[in-house]
């Protein structure tokens, strides 16, 4: 606990989001004009500390820039965001990470990932004293030791764990993925991804007493639980850009959750976050403060969803 609140560990990827606006995006052996319009510290799981923070939530970041401008500009960005930095590692004569992300005429998003030695952090860097004091463990499924390491980890110290899952880092013999989700407590997908991954592996199965979370887009989001199925209708709203909106749902969930709340009530207050999060360019521009999410559910309805 830090200062008698829940304290936040989120762990994977910082980078440097360079944001093109495109008509659409390009197909083989085509180009279109773009705009480039912003650019921006990201990642997905730096994107999840910066939300949760922005909320209120105490949040560590556990991850690697390279010893660059981009990094210099991903670290300053995050240093005013006001996370604990301590454990975000400086990988020396490496480039930071960073991705290209084209933005069409409707917000949806197309990425680009320029990976590099800085891309994220080393199990190594999974150290006793990143964990010290840490209740929950977010993470970002990229590499499997990696991942498989710090659930351990969070185990050991009595941490409960979640994982965000993209079918696009599920390599194609990712049936050790499944180990993976048998030990956390709560998996975050998306609806696409939930799919595309289950043509893959077969259905992900979540063992007893763990929660599986799917973000639905403008359907908004549904819970499982064993038995139990909630779903909670989304928001209408129009979309600039919609990089990082699950990135700001978990954030906005998990401080929820943190703060006490039940499970409809979290799903109600990520649901809302994420739809403040697609109003500006950029990941991390529109993530919201606590007063804007609180202002948002007062004011507005959600929609109906067909489930």
């Amino acid at each position: 606990m830090t200062g008698g609140r829940p304290l936040l560990l989120c762990i994977g990827d910082i980078d440097i989001d360079i944001v093109v606006k495109v008509p659409r995006p390009p197909g083989r052996d085509q180009k279109v004009d773009g705009k480039r319009v912003a650019q921006s510290a990201g990642g997905m799981a730096a994107n999840v500390a910066v939300g949760a923070s922005r909320l209120g939530t105490s949040t560590r970041m556990l991850g690697a820039v390279g010893d660059d401008a981009m990094g210099r500009e991903a670290l300053d960005a995050l240093t005013h965001e006001g996370l604990d930095l301590s454990h975000v590692a400086t990988r020396h004569g490496a480039a930071t990470f960073f991705c290209i992300i084209m933005v069409d005429d409707e917000g949806e998003k197309s990425l680009v990932k320029a990976v590099s030695p800085a891309y994220l952090p080393r199990p190594a860097d999974l150290t006793p004293a990143a964990f010290a004091g840490v209740d929950h463990v977010h993470l970002t499924f990229t590499e499997h030791e990696l991942a498989a390491e710090a659930i351990a980890r969070a185990k050991s110290v009595g941490a409960s764990v979640s994982l965000d899952l993209e079918a696009a880092d599920v390599p194609a013999d990712g049936h050790r993925v499944a180990e993976l989700v048998a030990g956390v407590d709560l998996l975050f997908v998306s609806e696409q991804s939930r799919s595309d991954i289950e043509r893959r592996i077969g259905p992900l199965v979540v063992n007893k007493g763990k929660t599986v979370v799917m973000t639905r887009g403008r359907l908004g989001a549904r819970l499982e639980d064993g038995d139990r199925v909630l779903d909670v209708a989304g928001h209408a709203v129009p979309v600039t850009d919609t990089s990082g909106a699950g990135d700001a749902f978990a954030a906005g969930f998990l401080h929820a959750r943190l703060s006490g709340a039940d499970d409809t009530a979290a799903l109600h207050f990520a649901n809302a976050a994420a739809a403040i999060s697609t109003r500006n360019y950029g990941a991390q521009a529109g993530l919201p403060v606590l007063q804007e999410v609180e202002d948002f559910l007062k004011y507005r309805t959600p929609e109906r969803s067909d489930a």
